[in-house]
């Protein structure tokens, strides 16, 4: 038998946790990679406070990633939603407090017998709310169970109220994935002194190919222009990238072999890994990949967190809401093509936009505002 299945249907090595002196055992459910990296800032708050963190997951590919963090005591595989593992792995852990991070699909953790329980970050998808609704009779009695759910947007606490949950249950304190943006490093790049720089991050296949075209157009009319490059999957440097550039006749640098003399020529190649926040952060005007082709886009909050704006493409789906809040605050430039990313990209270099409102202190009053319900 698989080990996670040993885990999941055994409780195959689950210990017995010691609950803290003076502090609670948190138990946090995030399905995957993209929750735990959502709530991260929560947790370690709740670590700070000297409570315990036991953490389980769903996809398999978060076990590797999540161990891997200093933050949880105990990170552990979901058992299956059976009533007398469930029974059983509480008796083992002993959780003083429950949070259910965004999902709306594990309608069996909603009747978890827990002192505090709490759904952060929650999400409701079309899909979700209408498979809710119709079966309100049976999902409205569990999640009322609940504390306090916390939504991520209005739109969400709507849907709530929709399925008749109660509005003292309700509350609304912002997207946490705008409370886990953090300031990136400072590089050790010398640029030529007032250029401009357009940061294009998290390529793909056939972005890179348009993204370099216009930026050719644009260069035109800005000589000074410097594109940094920074693609999603750093492998595809040598076989595709460098071949592109030399089509296209623009001088490049790779990021590996650029130490302390200062940058020359049109484009700076990032073949590195973990400095694509350090560069948004120097950048005039920032492209987030996965967006020009149907991928679904990437962290459009990151060039936005330094106040940058920001293009993307039509291909938005996995962060809609973010998409919302970028244009909310005057940085978020949707683009279709390469006629309107080169359109675009020349306007906001000659008429950089001035950022509505101070994004660094929403994230801290939107972290402050979930700390003040669950640290009770």
């Amino acid at each position: 038998m698989d080990w996670e299945l040993k885990k999941r249907l055994l409780l195959k090595d689950l210990p017995n946790i010691e609950k803290p002196t003076k502090g609670k055992i948190y138990w946090v459910h995030t399905p995957s990679v993209g929750e735990f990296v959502t709530v991260r800032p929560l947790l370690e708050e709740i670590k700070k406070r000297n409570h315990k963190l036991v953490i389980t997951y769903f996809s398999p590919r978060a076990k590797e990633f999540m161990e891997k963090q200093s933050l949880p005591d105990l990170v552990y595989p979901l058992p299956l939603p059976v009533g007398f593992l469930l029974k059983k792995f509480l008796e083992r852990i002993k959780p003083d407090v429950f949070l259910l991070v965004e999902s709306d699909r594990f309608p069996s953790l909603l009747r978890i017998e827990v002192e505090e329980k709490y759904i952060v970050n929650a999400r409701l998808s079309d899909k979700s709310f209408r498979f809710l609704k119709r079966f309100a009779f049976i999902f409205k009695p569990a999640l009322e169970t609940f504390d306090l759910i916390i939504c991520k947007d209005e739109e969400t606490k709507e849907k709530f109220l929709s399925l008749g949950i109660d509005k003292k249950k309700l509350t609304v304190c912002g997207n946490l994935k705008v409370a886990g943006l953090t300031d990136g490093k400072n590089l050790n790049i010398t640029f030529s002194k007032g250029g401009k720089i357009f940061v294009a991050g998290s390529t793909h296949h056939g972005e890179e190919e348009i993204i370099l075209k216009a930026f050719k157009e644009v260069k035109k009319n800005i000589p000074n222009l410097i594109l940094v490059l920074v693609p999603r999957h750093i492998e595809r440097v040598e076989k595709e990238i460098k071949p592109l550039l030399e089509k296209e006749g623009l001088k490049y640098t790779l990021r590996s072999s650029l130490k302390e003399e200062p940058f020359k020529g049109d484009v700076l190649v990032v073949d590195t890994l973990g400095e694509l926040k350090s560069f948004y952060k120097i950048a005039d005007v920032a492209f987030v990949g996965g967006t020009l082709v149907p991928v679904g886009g990437h962290n459009l909050l990151e060039p936005a967190y330094f106040g940058k704006p920001t293009i993307f493409g039509p291909y938005t789906w996995k962060f809609v809401d973010l998409e919302k809040l970028l244009k909310e605050w005057g940085l978020g430039f949707p683009v279709k093509d390469e006629r309107e990313l080169k359109e675009t990209l020349l306007r906001l270099l000659k008429n950089p936009p001035q950022p509505k409102g101070d994004i660094k202190k929403v994230a801290n009053q939107i972290l402050d505002c979930y700390l003040e319900h669950i640290l009770i």
